[in-house]
């Protein structure tokens, strides 16, 4: 930049030391970045930097008129910079001297003082909600809390919770520095994988590296990373799909690889993109992405040191990216594929992008286009924004940026991800912290299938079930997708139990198309657990289970009696009723209704063979936000129901749907879901709803643990837009009452509560078959000793 920048002695942040612990880590104490106390957001001011400055989206048509854009400009906002399109920041002195070149131009940010005044003042507004409530705050209670990801964080904060969660689970994850920066602050590294396993060392599995803010205004960068570590470590226990991932591959987290540039956008100036390194004459910085060997110098790199693109003195100059280089090197040829996490535009790029014309050799280019194609969708079906997938130099020509040396110089599968938001104007590099959380959710989903696709044999998608109905046939589908080996559509089969013990019997799956394939599980008394695993094979001989481990890690499901007091399809109105003194939504009421789908509401209603379920209004209308929740809140309440019916473990279960990811202020809201024994006089609040699963989600509520079963209940779910922007979508369906259990008499064999006459006749059929639930012994076995045992549990009665 053009005026003389000098580096404030108030670099902030003092870290306490944490401690990683554990046989598999070494304790790692984080020094003190500087000798001060952290910056304190209630008396810094952002500085007057940006007096008198605009951010100016920019069309030119010509070399000429690239040149003299950039010869009038203060900084770039743009990642690349070429003829065409781009956005500047420029004084609002030499806005006169682009209409007189005939530049076309349009203004996104007038005062650009004015607009980082507010955004420092909502920062600080945050902080003083989390000052208030400090339980939201991750204070090292848990691995991975959401609430953390509501406010951008300093240096230190990102640090700290890194180095929280390998204290927290040193059993998968390693905190370390791999160098320092021209400064002398600590860069640091998270390695996240499974204990090892017979056969399987970590120190043997392939490497993926994700770093994070090469760019230091870019916030939302360490953000989004840090969201991928904690959720990858929380995860491991209760996903499979994240298991496989993390006792296969070993993730490399690099959050911040620009710490004084990031430390400096806090302390002085916002929108500083480049290193920290005094370039002599006033002027400081190198652009990290453009100091990478391969094809160092090119097109797009500055040799001028006050540009944004500035290039370095030579290929690997600064020690930021000869650190992370000389990281990515020591894994040798272990390290498999890397992400270069940037803001904005939501891209996906791949390289080569170092020189106008560049074409990326065959395969890898069609490899390249169909990964990040792939890694699009996936975001897109989850979120419902769009990622544009393009080779590097399609956008513009950068050379000497770290993908195309990973990819160049090392043959690994690199890409550059532009986070949101999707254009520039007010939000550019500057998005508001509501948009933290879902720009972090919806990349968690990609770097998932990232993962797979990079270093899976075949890619897996499986829901486990929690509970099956006893003495029945439970139909479970697997998806299996090619990841670097292809499947044999033949062999996926099904290996099951019932018990802990005993032989696995194969069962041979079905192809249900679009990559899915089903079996039943098979029926099992009622609490008896059923163990499984699934198996499949490659087109090239190797066979591989899931989860990883086969028989060893076999997932498992327990049966149960479900029985019925009272269920409500939602096919007819059965006494609901929408509205309550206190709403005053001017859109988005509750309706019943067969819903029209959008990105945020539901196609379908849940019943199977079903149409309509209660939802906020129903209908698509023109845009997503035409006819969702605005103004206020919707009531929409149950008629009375008995809970005594359903007898002493009585469980409230439903089936909602809820969507709040969407519009410009996503994750602002929520949906309450209250009950009441007393035919709504009081309400207890049963859940409140945040999470955005974008399909219909099953749950389910034992009575008793929230309030006492009465004959007087009513449930109400209430949703509501308080906030600007939201986009707030719910539905509801298929409300029931039931018990689960077992009966207290084995041959209640249909769960009616009655020994008779179709008791015997079930016991009859079952034999003759060979049913586990004839198999009164568990001897796997069935014989007179199976009657005999059926008889004398009769006669107990």
């Amino acid at each position: 930049m053009r005026t003389v920048r000098c580096l404030q002695a108030s670099l902030i942040t003092l870290v306490s030391g944490l401690c990683v612990c554990g046989s598999n880590a070494q304790p790692i104490n984080l020094p003190e970045f500087d000798r001060i106390d952290p910056l304190n957001p209630f008396v810094q001011s952002p500085g007057v930097i940006y007096q008198d400055q605009s951010i100016v989206r920019v069309r030119t048509t010509s070399q000429a008129q690239l040149d003299a854009v950039l010869g009038l400009v203060e900084s770039v906002w743009t990642e690349r910079v070429g003829v065409g399109t781009i956005t500047v920041q420029i004084s609002r002195a030499n806005l006169e001297a682009l209409t007189k070149l005939g530049i076309a131009h349009d203004v996104l940010i007038d005062d650009l003082r004015a607009h980082t005044d507010t955004a420092w003042s909502q920062l600080v507004a945050q902080e003083r909600l989390d000052k208030q409530n400090p339980d939201q705050n991750q204070r090292g209670a848990s691995v991975h809390d959401e609430a953390w990801f509501a406010n951008y964080k300093q240096f230190g904060d990102v640090i700290t919770y890194f180095n929280n969660i390998a204290t927290l689970r040193p059993d998968l994850a390693t905190m370390s520095t791999y160098g320092t920066s021209v400064l002398g602050n600590a860069l640091y590294d998270l390695t996240i994988s499974g204990p090892d396993a017979p056969g399987n060392a970590r120190v043997d599995r392939p490497v993926i590296l994700w770093n994070g803010t090469q760019h230091a205004r870019e916030w939302i960068s360490p953000m989004t990373v840090s969201y991928l570590a904690s959720k990858f470590v929380d995860s491991y226990d209760t996903d499979p799909r994240v298991k496989n991932i993390l006792d296969s591959v070993r993730i490399v987290i690099a959050p911040v690889a620009n710490p004084d540039g990031y430390l400096y956008t806090w302390s002085g100036e916002r929108f500083w993109r480049k290193n920290r390194r005094s370039n002599g004459g006033g002027s400081f910085g190198v652009d990290l992405n453009r100091n990478w060997g391969y094809e160092w110098g090119g097109q797009g790199a500055s040799t001028d040191p006050n540009s944004d693109t500035y290039r370095g003195t030579s290929a690997f100059s600064e020690p930021e990216t000869d650190a992370l280089g000389t990281l990515a090197q020591s894994f040798g040829s272990d390290l498999v594929a890397h992400i270069d996490y940037h803001s904005f535009s939501q891209l996906v790029l791949w390289p080569y992008g170092y020189a106008d014309g560049v074409q990326t050799p065959e395969p890898d280019r069609t490899y390249f286009d169909n990964l990040a194609i792939n890694l699009s969708d996936e975001i897109m079906s989850y979120s419902g924004e769009f990622y544009n997938p393009m080779q590097s130099v399609d956008l513009y020509p950068a050379a000497g940026d770290s993908s195309d040396w990973f990819y160049g110089a090392l043959g690994v599968k690199s890409l550059t991800f532009e986070l949101r938001p999707s254009s520039g104007g007010l939000g550019g590099f500057d998005p508001p912290p509501s948009t933290i959380l879902p720009t972090a959710q919806e990349n968690f989903q990609a770097a998932m299938l990232f993962a797979e696709l990079t270093t899976q044999r075949l890619t897996f998608g499986f829901t486990p079930v929690a509970m099956v109905e006893a003495d029945t046939a439970t139909p479970i589908s697997l998806t299996v997708s090619d990841g670097i080996a292809s499947l044999d559509p033949s062999s996926p089969t099904l290996f099951a139990r019932v018990g802990s013990s005993g032989a696995f019997n194969a069962i041979a799956m079905s192809d249900l198309g679009n990559a899915s394939f089903g079996a039943d599980l098979p029926p099992a008394p009622c609490g008896n657990q059923i163990e499984y695993y699934f198996e499949v094979s490659t087109t090239d001989g190797d066979t591989i289970t899931y989860p990883g481990g086969g028989e060893a890690a076999a997932l498992s499901t327990l049966a149960q009696e479900f029985n019925t007091a009272f269920e409500d399809q939602m096919e007819s109105n059965s006494g609901w009723s929408v509205g309550s003194p206190s709403d005053n939504a001017s859109t988005g009421v509750w309706n019943r209704m067969d819903p029209q789908g959008t990105a945020a509401q539901p196609e379908n209603d849940h019943t199977p063979s079903g149409t309509d379920c209660w939802v906020t209004d129903g209908l698509a209308g023109n845009s997503l936000g035409d006819r969702d929740i605005d103004g206020g809140a919707t009531t929409l309440s149950s008629p009375m129901l008995d809970a005594t019916s359903a007898g002493e473990g009585a469980e409230l279960v439903y089936w909602r749907w809820y969507s709040n990811n969407a519009g410009s202020s996503p994750n602002e809201d929520s949906m309450l879901v209250q009950i009441s024994n007393n035919n709504g006089s009081s309400w207890t609040t049963l859940e409140t709803v945040t999470e955005n699963t974008g399909v219909w989600t099953e749950k389910r509520f034992v009575i008793a643990n929230t309030i006492a079963p009465s004959a007087q209940m009513r449930v109400r779910f209430v949703a509501s837009d308080l906030f600007n922007g939201s986009i707030v979508e719910a539905g509801v369906d298929d409300l029931r009452l039931e018990s689960v259990g077992c009966s207290t008499n084995p041959a209640d064999l249909n769960g009616d509560g009655n020994l008779d006459f179709f008791d015997v006749s079930a016991f009859l059929a079952a034999f003759a078959a060979q049913e586990p639930a004839a198999d009164f012994n568990n001897d796997g076995v069935w014989n007179f000793f199976d009657v005999s045992a059926f008889l004398a549990a009769f006669a107990q009665g």
